[in-house]
């Protein structure tokens, strides 16, 4: 979710792409209808840009570019989107001989490079996880509304380092959020070849007990799911993958150090099969592998 702040900058950035668009074409003296047509667009959609109403696709910024032939990287950048760095241009003819290739083409070429870069998911990495600020956890819990998943193996620490968490899950639950929590099989064969590697005075086990005792004086929640997970048990204790709508925090484990010590990644959702949509389905294929706990009653 966008703070105010990012919204009002954005907003201001879609009105002066708006501003500009409008600019140029009443310096042609096309009508909106006749700009549309050019464009190949509705016209109600040409409005929306120049009133700052919706942000210019990239294709649409190229069509634009075509029709009132101006270079694509002036109109991506008076429309706000993102333009190639000097170097950037640099590195390019390394491999393309410009001389021969279009400003438009290379532009365009550089474009779809980024645009298929994984790491612009990245927001920051950490070397272990117990050096992501509290401020993340509690900004990421809060903020979330439609879907939490707590795929540690253990997930114990958000019981004992998050203040009335259990009350924070029934209250995200409650106002519609998906809970899902995987935890590994305290009684299973990878738990205990894990408990001899970390060989920590709090085992797996109990940490995963922990968080069982603490679910189970929370009691059943509609909205919100327990599995152990079952089938690639042994990807799930490597891996934890914490996700927060379009946020995530995925920590690597790392030899033998405990959940803390893991390398931890902050990732952002931005574009699809992105490091974001990958962690997501490596969860899934556990999740759908797992098999159901049931909160105690009675």
């Amino acid at each position: 979710m966008a703070t105010e702040e990012e919204a009002a900058e954005r907003t201001e950035r879609l009105q002066a792409a708006g501003a500009w668009l409008r600019t140029q074409r009443e310096a042609r003296g096309w009508t909106g209808s006749e700009f549309a047509r050019r464009l190949g667009i509705l016209q109600v959609r040409v409005s929306a840009y120049e009133r700052g109403q919706y942000e210019v696709p990239p294709s649409a910024a190229e069509k634009i570019a075509e029709t009132i032939d101006v270079p694509l990287i002036e109109v991506r950048r008076h429309l706000g989107l993102w333009v190639p760095s000097d170097a950037d241009l640099r590195r390019l003819e390394r491999f393309v001989d410009p001389a021969r290739v279009s400003d438009d083409a290379l532009i365009s070429e550089l474009v779809r490079r980024y645009q298929q870069r994984s790491d612009r998911e990245v927001v920051d990495i950490y070397p272990t996880r117990a050096q992501v600020p509290s401020g993340v956890w509690d900004r990421l819990v809060g903020e979330a509304e439609s879907e939490i998943i707590l795929g540690g193996y253990t997930n114990y620490f958000f019981w004992t380092e998050r203040p009335r968490f259990a009350e924070t899950l029934k209250a995200k639950a409650a106002a519609g959020a998906r809970i899902r929590i995987l935890l590994g099989d305290p009684d299973g064969e990878v738990t205990r070849r894990r408990e001899l590697v970390e060989n920590a005075q709090l085992t797996l086990a109990t940490r995963i007990n922990i968080t069982l005792g603490e679910l189970t004086r929370l009691g059943p929640v509609d909205g919100l799911e327990v599995r152990f997970s079952g089938a690639n048990a042994e990807a799930h204790v490597s891996r934890s993958i914490f996700l927060f709508d379009h946020e995530s925090l995925v920590c690597e484990h790392i030899a033998e150090r405990l959940g803390h010590g893991s390398l931890t990644f902050h990732f952002r959702r931005a574009q699809d099969d992105g490091p974001f949509d990958q962690y997501l389905a490596h969860f899934e294929h556990l999740w759908s592998g797992g098999r159901s706990w049931q909160c105690p009653t009675g």
